[in-house]
């Protein structure tokens, strides 16, 4: 296996999309997770 510098810059707009979309989906998850708890209060 060798490390060639040439593909690894080809291929960083597809990392970007993969970061992107995970930073996507966790702040969905946050965001759902921080209306249900306004939603559903208990009393305490």
């Amino acid at each position: 296996m060798t490390f060639s510098p040439e593909n690894f810059i080809l291929n960083l707009p597809y990392l970007l999309k993969g970061e992107l979309g995970l930073f996507c989906e966790l702040g969905i998850i946050a965001l759902s997770v921080i209306v249900l708890n306004r939603l559903f209060k208990g009393e305490e």
